[in-house]
């Protein structure tokens, strides 16, 4: 019933805007994209928001018209779509609660800090709710561009369909936004085969000269330095990716970057086994996400600081399920 009453919302209300959260992913900015198109190509009236220009992986998709830097005044609109976060924090210093919010989104740690929630876990990606929101609309069209941005952040939610979250459901939804258009070969190939040299170049660096181990190889970590990045010319927004190469690695069994912020230190966990969560990590240390890929921040000015107090966290983890290390 939650799909239904969150259908009948976009049939009875007008004047949205879309937001989420910054440094947006695959999946923030396909369903961003894709329920602004969806509701355009059905006489609403939405805009979206972004606080930064978009990753250049994502610049072959098909064009839109969207907001970024100067955040337009909220209460102009009639209802403020919030996709993809669990926290409000993770949208920036912002009071939301002072407007009229619908909360969609995936994460099972999320706080329902909207006037209005519709949360669904088993969900692999937000992209998937829309999808699924979209298609229980009677006679509402789901245009090729609409299926081209939702099957984007299905694609990049699951790792192309690599990652354990990939359920019958999600494969179910990606051959119907198939058949109603997407552009399967253009996602494919801005993301996966559409790599910059510098980029290649700058993970081969890091797997020569910057990974970390420890606990016999089951943890690796690396931290993204602004001199690192500078030495090849990448920008931050265009490192989404980069954790899976580490993961990647035999014998891994938890893989985190670290990456400097404010007054302390980002963290990215992923794990590719089940019996550890990274989810329970990052919520130890003021984060959260999924238990296969989570994020968070440790407030200290010492990057070796940062590493020690998430080494200890992952012995625990690790201890905790196997009882050795």
């Amino acid at each position: 019933m939650k799909v239904e009453k969150v259908a009948k919302i976009f049939q009875e209300r007008d004047n949205f805007l879309i937001i989420t959260h910054q440094g947006p992913d695959g999946d923030a900015i396909g369903s961003t994209l894709g329920l602004l198109e969806l509701l355009h190509s059905n006489g609403k009236k939405a805009e979206a928001f972004f606080h930064e220009e978009l990753p250049k992986v994502y610049t072959l998709l098909p064009q839109m018209s969207y907001i970024t830097a100067n955040l337009p005044c909220l209460s102009n609109y009639n209802t403020v779509i919030c996709l993809d976060f669990s926290n409000p924090k993770r949208f920036g210093d912002i009071d939301l609660s002072s407007f009229n919010t619908l909360n969609i989104d995936h994460h099972p740690d999320n706080s329902c800090f909207g006037k209005e929630n519709f949360i669904f876990p088993s969900a692999a990606a937000t992209a998937e709710i829309i999808y699924s929101i979209a298609k229980s609309i009677p006679n509402w069209e789901i245009t090729h561009k609409t299926a081209t941005f939702l099957m984007t952040g299905i694609i990049t939610d699951t790792g192309g369909f690599r990652f354990d979250n990939t359920s019958p459901h999600v494969l179910k939804c990606a051959a119907q936004l198939l058949d109603a258009g997407a552009d399967y070969n253009l996602i494919i190939n801005s993301i996966f085969y559409s790599k910059p040299k510098n980029l290649a170049k700058m993970e081969s660096d890091i797997i020569l000269h910057h990974i970390q181990t420890a606990y016999d190889g089951r943890f690796v970590w690396f931290y993204l330095s602004d001199e690192l990045l500078d030495a090849y010319g990448i920008n931050e927004k265009d490192t989404e990716g980069l954790i899976d190469i580490i993961r990647s690695l035999e014998g891994v069994e938890i893989a985190a970057i670290f990456r400097r912020k404010d007054e302390g230190f980002r963290f990215s966990l992923r794990s590719k086994n089940k019996a550890y969560s990274v989810g329970k990590i990052a919520r130890k240390l003021n984060g959260g996400g999924h238990e296969l890929a989570a994020g968070g921040f440790i407030q200290t000015p010492y990057i070796d600081e940062a590493e020690k107090i998430m080494l200890d966290h992952v012995k625990e983890e690790l201890k905790n399920q196997s009882n050795r290390i």
